[in-house]
């Protein structure tokens, strides 16, 4: 074999080995690529994990505070099967709605729509459906804040959600209203409207004080509202010491002058108080001639009533 054909063997060798040797190193960094990307996934994966454990922790404390400590407009997630046996196959989960709020009662209005899986509670709210006017059934349901931390804890309430004024996923939790001003004169209403803006000015120090007084000159000049706010302070033990006789009384002066809100509350508290009767009360209110709507179940008028 002559030289150059030994060169021209030996330049070929070189280059098999140096092609070689770029696809081993080519192979090994895109296996190293690989193994890189697996662990970046892996870590991603996990880390939207703790994330999600973190604010699913996050959100069964806000609930636990929130059944603690209930304000108008909560909105609690219900597993209604824990409730009740009589349902169908796809009749699972359901909302509802603090209403009210009468010392530790507090009383809820139940949707009008049963839903099969819990995301479908939250479309609902993102949709707007809590928005008509019709989505609460009318019927109400009072529970004490023992009852409702024992549904708590059976998981028949697995959340409760806080809206941001009046809104909560995007949407309004309640009907949208329009303020519609008025110049006629209404003794009272004046007084009842600043003890509103005391009663929620926690940056005031004596703010219930200065509410105090404005919901009792108001209820003296005979607003229904700022009767209902005082009866309030005296059931919440707001500035004055825990009064039930005299919550009752101006509760029922708000009532006798149809403010439902006063009737439905001098009913709760009247359950309280031994020497109340809630049947007394519908018979006065009627005699009065106050046009009121009741549940059978919660009293039985006289036979010269008619229903």
């Amino acid at each position: 074999m002559s030289l150059g054909a030994t060169e021209v063997t030996a330049d070929k060798s070189l280059d098999t080995s140096f092609e070689k040797s770029r696809l081993s190193k080519f192979f090994a960094f895109k296996g190293s690529v690989a193994f890189f990307i697996k662990i970046f996934v892996a870590l991603f994966v996990l880390a939207l994990f703790v994330d999600g454990y973190h604010k699913s922790q996050q959100e069964q404390q806000a609930t636990d505070l929130y059944i603690g400590a209930p304000k108008i407009d909560d909105i609690y997630f219900l597993d209604f099967r824990v409730m009740s046996e009589d349902l169908r196959p796809r009749e699972k989960y359901r909302l509802a709605k603090v209403v009210d709020i009468t010392g530790d009662i507090v009383t809820l209005r139940y949707g009008n729509v049963f839903y099969w899986q819990q995301h479908s509670l939250i479309d609902s709210i993102r949709y707007g459906q809590l928005r008509q006017k019709k989505y609460f059934e009318p019927k109400r349901y009072d529970f004490n804040l023992t009852e409702l931390k024992n549904l708590r804890e059976t998981n028949a309430i697995y959340q409760v959600k806080r809206p941001d004024l009046n809104i909560l996923y995007g949407n309004y939790v309640n009907p949208l209203t329009e303020n519609k001003k008025s110049s006629l004169y209404i003794p009272g209403k004046r007084e009842n409207l600043a003890g509103l803006g005391f009663l929620k000015s926690t940056y005031i120090e004596d703010n219930f004080s200065q509410a105090f007084t404005r919901f009792t000159r108001s209820a003296e000049l005979g607003h229904a509202e700022g009767q209902v706010n005082l009866g309030e302070m005296y059931i919440n033990a707001q500035f004055v010491e825990l009064d039930l006789d005299k919550a009752l009384y101006w509760l029922k002066r708000a009532s006798l002058q149809s403010n439902k809100a006063g009737i439905l509350k001098y009913v709760i508290v009247c359950k309280q108080v031994s020497y109340c009767e809630v049947s007394d009360f519908y018979q006065e209110l009627i005699d009065s001639g106050v046009n009121i709507k009741v549940r059978k179940i919660d009293f039985n008028l006289s036979s010269t009533v008619k229903a």
